[in-house]
């Protein structure tokens, strides 16, 4: 009872933090714990943190106790039962450098886990934040093409009332009856995109779709300091995940190559146990150390296959590794030139839009007074449309630009994070 009322606790705790607007860091909280690549990523260090443990395990004494039940029959009928208790101690000393391979092995799948994680939690983060702009954006030219549909029916509505009174000709009005058409089909699509835009944030956060799911608006930009190419790539160098994941893996498959060359060969291995037994009130002692010479003088070639496997394995870690250098260097100069594009047309967008606004406005006062016509004052008003949809643009791709060179170079989305 008290598990059912908790359970409708946190759900009606949960719905009532969903009805109300999400700022970009809570939406960055949701997603870190509903993802599922984050929480696999999280299993997955998990996993390797257990196999690194199983191997240093390998150090240590294995300690077992048995218990067994004798029954002796004499003549077919039971005549005694006796049980009996075994303490057994195996410990490998020395097995040629195998034991020590998988323990490195193994330590470099937990480096390699851990960078895996890191960067999947940058992914993640780049994706939601990425998502939560477009979904801004979405939202902006939704209110553009609103804006667009009340310009027309304003203009529509003008005309009709100078055509009434005379001042103008009927026919005049069909052009700004054409024009509120389209601009009201612009209107329902950029609903439509609106609502995809949510939910694509939604799928980024790992959550379903819910009705009510809103966001917020920014209230403070991100920005980025301007710096040079190379600086960018030589943070991205000291900083990204992955290049650790890499020289993990090639870590890894080296010590893989290692240990499939000592199964080649004879290999010395040294080990002992010893075991105290108690049956029927009788105790015996047993203890030994063995030192054997192993060499797999034919196993159907597994080991030569290891060997070579182990070895093709290390060459696509090494291969993956420099390649991962050059596509750092690209995506770098990618987000880069993005940044300074998006940055570029942002203040040229403004610019557009104030200027298009006078232009309106101009054009507008000329009508009323006569000297103007409908083609200066429609085209007028489409210039202002798409200056603000430019504007709209050019401010969501700098803000996505600003959040793709964070994500780069290395970072966390910190010149996002609001």
């Amino acid at each position: 009872m008290n598990k059912y009322i908790l359970t409708l606790m946190v759900l009606f705790v949960a719905s009532s933090l969903m009805a109300a607007p999400l700022s970009l860091n809570d939406c960055l909280k949701i997603a870190l714990d509903n993802q599922a690549d984050v929480l696999t990523a999280i299993n997955s260090v998990t996993i390797s943190k257990s196999q690194a443990a199983r191997a240093i395990s390998g150090y240590f004494p294995q300690v077992s106790v048995k218990s067994n039940l004798f029954t002796e029959n004499s003549g077919g009928v039971l005549s005694n039962v006796n049980t009996g208790t075994a303490l057994t101690v195996n410990q490998n000393f020395f097995d040629s450098g195998l034991r020590e391979m998988n323990v490195k092995a193994a330590n470099y799948g937990v480096e390699q886990s851990k960078a895996s994680l890191n960067r999947t939690l940058q992914t993640v983060i780049f994706n939601v934040t990425q998502s939560y702009y477009e979904a801004l954006r979405a939202k902006h030219l939704n209110q553009v093409a609103e804006t667009n549909v009340k310009y027309n029916e304003g203009l529509r509505d003008e005309i009709k009332t100078r055509a009434e009174l005379g001042d103008a000709a009927k026919v005049d009005v069909l052009p700004f009856e054409s024009q509120l058409a389209n601009a009201r089909v612009s209107f329902l699509r950029a609903q439509n995109s609106v609502r995809i835009a949510l939910i694509n944030l939604q799928s980024s956060l790992g959550l379903s779709t819910q009705s009510g799911f809103d966001i917020q608006e920014i209230n403070e930009l991100p920005s980025a300091e301007m710096a040079s190419l190379d600086s960018y790539f030589d943070v991205a160098l000291q900083t990204r995940p992955d290049i650790m994941q890499a020289k993990a893996r090639l870590g890894a498959t080296r010590a893989n190559v290692t240990t499939a060359e000592i199964e080649m060969f004879p290999r010395l291995e040294i080990y002992g146990n010893y075991q105290r037994e108690i049956n029927g009130g009788f105790d015996t002692d047993n203890s030994q150390i063995v030192g054997i010479i192993v060499f797999d003088i034919f196993n159907g070639g597994a080991n030569q296959a290891n060997l070579r496997q182990a070895k093709a394995l290390r060459s696509n870690a090494d291969i993956q590794e420099k390649q991962l250098y050059k596509d750092i260097r690209a995506q770098v100069e990618e987000a880069y030139l993005n940044f300074t594009s998006a940055k570029e047309r942002m203040v040229a967008s403004a610019i557009g839009l104030d200027a298009a606004n006078l232009n309106y406005e101009a054009q507008k006062a000329r009508y009323s007074q006569g000297i103007g016509i409908t083609l200066d004052l429609l085209n007028a008003e489409v210039q202002v449309i798409i200056a603000q949809s430019n504007d709209v643009q050019a401010r969501y791709d700098y803000y996505i630009a600003v959040a793709q060179l964070d994500y780069a170079v290395g970072k966390s989305g910190e010149a996002n994070e609001k």
